[in-house]
């Protein structure tokens, strides 16, 4: 039904082609034309839908009622202009973040921030309530180890754990691909009898070809992403060639025969090699030239954090614990995280369009507290230079701890401004350089995506300017 809707408003407008941008706020997408003079008034009366049409100049604002964004994310799917923030800021960078695949990542990720969101709220509440456990002067201990707190703790992780499933969905929602097949994708790695053979227990091989023993690795949302994008084409192109009576059914078919078995012959041996050579690479490099090693940590954490291979870091904290007493993982893995909490909060006070600044705030919040997942995906990865600032911020961050030996002296997941109590070292200034070290991380990558964000601005206003000159 809403591609007939979508065909209506297009002949409206005279084609896709006359459409310059669109944007989707509280229910109603918004289509900007490019040549008022070529909207189709008859065509109006005759399809019986409303619309809201401003015309100011040569500029057409076509405003149309769409709670449920199906017209949107169709004409999205057709290529038809996006329009995020402001017209200035879209005239600027749109056709660059369009083709991004950092951008298109972020797309995937918005729809699923609400859950992300909630979860990363109650997360934050029970890592707030663990820290006073442990640095109190009450016992409370019996709450801690209570089954209560347990399934608490455990509806905190399951958005995480189901993540893989739900990113499947929405790549395959927004490639307009089968979302059931695509979900069978994503909860691979959930089935038990795949659990228990990935557990490191004994070698595994499919067709003659190692796995590596994390299974995560295979379900970190770049992957997952990239295979129901590949999935997607696929299902088109068996399609287009399959008999009427099998539509619908070979398309699936060949597609969990094919991709599936692809995707472990691909990262079956990456990952085999990755676990070979990546942590002995790591503890070389921190044995030889520990500031150099925790400053690029700092920078590229989040690229690894996207990629799967932080699963790679927890050998690697738990020997430097053992041998040192202490990690400078960990605190590259803080200046990181916060790096990209001062990049979401620049993008918030940039940002003309409420729910983005919204987000962004929110996002701020929950990664300065240790769930980086909406500042990453959903904030930084909309513009490349605001998640470039967000490595250089960690990187300048990770340099200071470098030069200072900061170190944390007990393991944490995801260190941040609930974990410095872990910092703290009797007789030191540890917690003192940690305090600086965040500082630093947060307002390099804050000053240098704002700064950034001005210039784009800039350049949007100089290109409207010209475009209507």
């Amino acid at each position: 039904m809403h591609e007939k809707k979508v065909e209506d408003w297009l002949k409206l407008t005279c084609g896709a082609e006359n459409i310059k941008l669109v944007e989707h706020d509280k229910g109603t997408t918004m289509l900007i034309l490019k040549d008022s003079s070529r909207l189709n008034m008859s065509i109006l009366a005759s399809i019986g839908y409303e619309a809201d049409i401003r015309v100011t100049g040569e500029q057409c604002h076509l405003a149309i009622k769409d709670e449920s964004v199906l017209i949107y994310n169709t004409l999205l799917g057709m290529g038809v202009g996006e329009m995020e923030g402001t017209i200035l800021q879209e005239a600027g960078h749109g056709k660059k973040n369009r083709s991004s695949i950092l951008h298109f990542v972020s797309d995937v990720f918005r729809p699923l921030m609400p859950a992300i969101l909630g979860a990363a709220v109650i997360k934050i509440l029970l890592a707030i309530i663990t820290l006073m456990d442990t640095y109190g002067s009450t016992d409370s201990s019996a709450l801690m180890d209570s089954q209560t707190f347990t399934i608490f703790r455990i509806i905190g992780d399951s958005v995480v754990y189901l993540l893989p499933v739900l990113v499947a969905i929405s790549t395959a929602y927004r490639l307009k691909s089968n979302i059931y097949v695509a979900a069978s994708i994503g909860g691979l790695m959930f089935h038990p009898e795949m659990t228990m053979m990935m557990s490191g227990e004994k070698d595994v091989h499919f067709l003659g070809l190692p796995l590596v023993s994390q299974p995560a690795f295979y379900s970190t949302a770049i992957w997952v992403i990239l295979t129901i994008c590949v999935a997607s084409y696929l299902e088109r192109a068996v399609q287009r060639i399959s008999p009427t009576f099998s539509k619908g059914i070979v398309a699936p078919f060949l597609t969990l025969l094919i991709l599936v078995p692809l995707v472990f012959m691909i990262f079956g041996p990456i990952g085999t090699w990755i676990d070979e050579y990546l942590p002995e690479a790591l503890d070389s490099l921190l044995a030889n030239v520990p500031v150099l090693t925790v400053m690029l940590l700092g920078a590229v954490f989040s690229l690894m954090l996207i990629m799967g291979l932080h699963y790679w870091l927890i050998a690697i904290l738990i020997n430097e614990m053992v041998m040192n007493g202490g990690s400078m993982v960990i605190t590259a893995m803080l200046v990181a995280i916060v790096g990209q909490a001062g990049a979401a909060l620049a993008n918030g006070i940039r940002s003309k369009e409420p729910a983005s600044r919204r987000l962004a705030f929110w996002a701020t919040g929950t990664a300065l507290l240790g769930v980086v997942e909406p500042a990453l995906y959903a904030v930084n990865m909309r513009k490349r230079t605001s998640f470039y600032a967000a490595l250089l911020g960690g990187a300048a961050g990770g340099l200071y701890f470098g030069l200072l030996s900061v170190k944390a002296f007990a393991m944490v997941g995801n260190p941040s401004l609930v974990s410095l109590p872990l910092f703290i070292e009797e007789g030191s200034l540890n917690l003192l350089h940690t305090c600086i070290g965040v500082v630093i991380a947060f307002g390099v990558s804050g000053g240098l995506t704002y700064w950034m964000a001005g210039k784009g601005q800039k350049r949007g206003k100089a290109a409207l300017k010209a475009s209507i000159e």
